[in-house]
């Protein structure tokens, strides 16, 4: 219980330097280098972003894999799965490097982009795909109960990252900026991965074609983690591109900006309170202890509702405060839209506490389905939307309501599997 509210607080740490780092990067690169250019690099961050999909939900599954192999170890082969973690980090991090390798080509080619600032661009690029490698070496070094230190190691560079963001406020070169931001990225994998190998041998032992092997074998698994993780990500981020298909111009990019930035803030938060809480969860459940599951079901809804109730405030009733002062124009972000912030904040709740259980216990396919679904609206939506013209607004109230159709279907998708578990349990069978 020590380490887990020491997690705790690590990640409430992690979370509030995020978003602190977020916004002040985002006041600072509005004044430093204008909106046209900042609606450009939001656009970067997004394709940064989409690489990060080549994960391929792989990393979910390995945990799920790991971690039951770790609660009892006649389930699966510790060596193999260690194997094929090495074998994902490898190529997760050749995926990353290439990446690069194509942004910079893309980015020289075409001339996009703020000429002053092209090595920056593909600086600050090269350090947003690393949490590529990053999520194999935490999810591994996670399910053998390693989550605190990961956590520290991620909040130490967070914080030293927000430093040197109050520097680039007070006028750092953005190119001596970006070479630290990859820095600090390189040297937190490093060391993650060292203390993996010490705390519990990793790296020993291990064969890449054995560990290729170990995923073929599960790819019918690895498929629907595949399906659930592209899913998930895309509905988050397409919005993105669909304005910039339907040539919606800057203010409305900035706009969708900020809407993604605060609500990834609810899911940050929410994925603070999920991923605490989650080792004890999925004990529950490999034990069969529906009521023990239960109480932890409901104490990470009360923790998840604390900072989704303050965001929610905080945005409705000084909403324009905020985002006139962030961004230095009153009326970008408007009533409506911070409206629709304030529902999305609740939805992510639902779906993230329900969602982070499902996925640890391996109900992979069931949730690939349903966000392959949600997704699949949403997309013909914004076709409808792009046609028609309509506003940011009504995209944005559309894009909430469809989301929150995804987010029921999880919570109910939840009760169904604790229903099963309730009538599997010794204690419901018959005398």
């Amino acid at each position: 219980m020590r380490r887990s509210l020491l997690f705790f607080g690590l990640r409430i740490g992690s979370t509030v330097l995020a978003t602190v780092w977020s916004f002040l990067l985002t006041y600072t690169l509005v004044r430093q280098i204008g909106l046209q250019d900042y609606a450009f690099l939001a656009a970067v961050i997004a394709f940064a972003s989409l690489v990060l999909q080549a994960d391929l939900g792989i990393s979910v599954r390995l945990f799920g894999r790991m971690r039951q192999n770790f609660v009892d170890p006649t389930k699966g082969d510790a060596a193999d799965l260690r194997s094929a973690a090495v074998t994902a980090l490898i190529g997760y991090s050749l995926a990353a490097l290439l990446a690069t390798l194509v942004f910079t080509l893309v980015l020289e080619i075409w001339q996009l982009g703020p000429v002053t600032h092209g090595l920056a661009i593909i600086l600050f690029f090269g350090g947003s795909v690393l949490p590529l490698p990053w999520m194999v070496l935490r999810i591994a070094s996670n399910a053998h109960d390693q989550y605190v230190i990961t956590e520290a190691i991620d909040c130490g560079r967070r914080a030293l990252l927000l430093l040197l963001t109050a520097a680039l406020a007070y006028g750092l070169p953005l190119l001596d900026y970006t070479i630290g931001f990859l820095l600090l990225w390189i040297a937190a994998l490093l060391v993650l991965a060292r203390l993996a190998q010490r705390r519990f041998g990793l790296f020993t032992g291990t064969s890449i074609r054995r560990g290729w092997q170990v995923l073929r074998e599960d790819g019918r698994e690895i498929a629907g983690s595949a399906s659930l993780s592209l899913s998930d990500f895309l509905i988050y981020i397409f919005p993105y591109y669909a304005l910039l298909a339907a040539k919606a111009g800057a203010t409305a990019l900035i706009a969708f900006d900020m809407f993604y930035k605060v609500t990834r803030f609810g899911g940050t938060a929410f994925f603070t309170v999920t991923e605490t809480l989650l080792p004890h969860q999925t004990r529950t459940y490999h034990a069969g202890d529906t009521n023990g599951l239960a109480r932890l079901m409901g104490l990470s809804f009360l923790l998840c509702a604390g900072p989704c109730l303050v965001a929610a405030t905080l945005i409705y009733v000084w909403g324009d405060e905020i985002f006139g002062t962030l961004l230095g124009h009153p009326d970008i972000v408007s009533a409506q839209m911070q409206l629709a912030i304030c529902f999305m904040l609740f939805f992510m709740m639902l779906k993230a506490v329900s969602g982070a259980v499902l996925a640890g216990i391996g109900e992979l396919r069931p949730l690939a389905r349903r966000a392959s679904t949600a997704l699949a609206a949403m997309l013909v939506f914004a076709a409808i939307s792009g046609i028609s013209g309509w506003s940011i607004d009504i995209f944005v109230t559309g894009y909430v309501l469809l989301y929150a159709g995804q987010a029921t279907s999880y919570f109910l998708l939840m009760l169904k599997v604790m229903r099963g578990l309730r009538a599997a349990s010794p204690a419901a069978q018959p005398a």
